[in-house]
């Protein structure tokens, strides 16, 4: 046997055949790659010959319901020779940077509206504002600020993309229930401010402020347990992780109700509610990721509210 046979058959042995369907189950490409090849790798080809590009791809094996291919080696998903992927088109992307960045605007775009202009919104002027007001609408402002600045320089993401489609059911969280609904009523010229002291209500904003600065703190122990572009992450400790396994949101939560106080509006506790409600589904999913991954994760932890849940 010749020399050129030789490596002909050594380089026939490295590569493997995968058939690609839709999930429909329409055969829709035969692909050979190496079968050392990566999901990355994978994903690269597909798009050199589909031109759709790695972010909109979801791979499948063996069947429309198996095992998605994330990350990683494809043999470790048991992809061999004749192997069948299932493909599904995640449609249009937008960064998930961009998302929240996009989604935090909103309140920062609406507020001013309806502080600056009652005569544009509520048809009539409105009486000079009162501490609360102030309070309120200068407290929103600084955390959504605050929001954007980690979205920039902090936060670091375990997805990339998500469809763009879904954009706007994102951002009506932010927009609407906060942005519109809080800001019209908070807003109003028949508003009725909290029956509070302006001592006890600057003791309030100043108490959020804590919980505002306790939550950035947070977020920086997040950042630190996070290499740039991977979803490697360990056990955080201290600025509260110490208690739960979200100290992020249950700084959170404290600052919101604290909000709530001072906005004295039947919409911002709705708000906060909706809020608490969704960081605890996130809180306790985590919390359990946390004792699947590191079997020394400490025991005492609850997810968001210390000693409760």
């Amino acid at each position: 046997m010749d020399m050129d046979s030789t490596m002909g058959e050594s380089q026939s042995d490295s590569i493997i055949r995968i058939y690609v369907k839709k999930r429909s189950g329409k055969h829709l490409a035969v692909l050979n790659i190496d079968k050392n090849a990566t999901v990355s790798d994978l994903k690269l080809q597909f798009y050199e010959e589909f031109h759709y590009y790695p972010e909109r791809q979801w791979f499948n094996v063996a069947s429309s319901n198996g095992e998605v291919l994330k990350e990683g080696k494809l043999e470790d998903y048991g992809v061999e020779d004749g192997t069948t992927l299932y493909f599904k088109d995640l449609g249009v992307q937008i960064s998930w940077r961009l998302v929240f960045f996009i989604e935090y605007l909103g309140p920062i775009i609406i507020f001013p509206i309806f502080y600056f202009f009652p005569t544009l919104i509520y048809g009539e002027p409105a009486p000079p504002k009162s501490i609360s007001q102030k309070l309120t609408f200068a407290l929103a402002l600084c955390h959504y600020i605050k929001r954007e600045i980690e979205t920039c320089f902090v936060h670091r993401f375990s997805n990339a993309t998500m469809p763009i489609i879904r954009l706007p059911i994102n951002c009506f969280h932010y927009w609407f229930i906060f942005g519109a609904s809080v800001g019209y009523y908070t807003f109003h010229p028949k508003f009725s401010p909290p029956e509070f002291s302006s001592v006890t209500l600057y003791f309030i904003a100043i108490l959020m402020c804590i919980f505002e600065s306790l939550n950035f703190t947070s977020h920086l122990v997040l950042r630190k347990l996070r290499d740039r572009g991977t979803k490697k992450r360990g056990i955080p400790y201290g600025s509260g992780f110490d208690l739960v396994s979200c100290a992020n949101y249950f700084w959170e939560t404290l600052s919101w109700i604290c909000f709530s106080f001072i906005a004295n509006c039947a919409t911002c506790w709705l708000y906060t509610l909706i809020a608490f409600i969704q960081m605890s589904q996130w809180a306790l999913k985590k919390h359990r990721n946390y004792h699947k991954e590191f079997a020394n994760y400490p025991k005492h932890r609850k997810a968001i509210v210390p000693f409760f849940l």
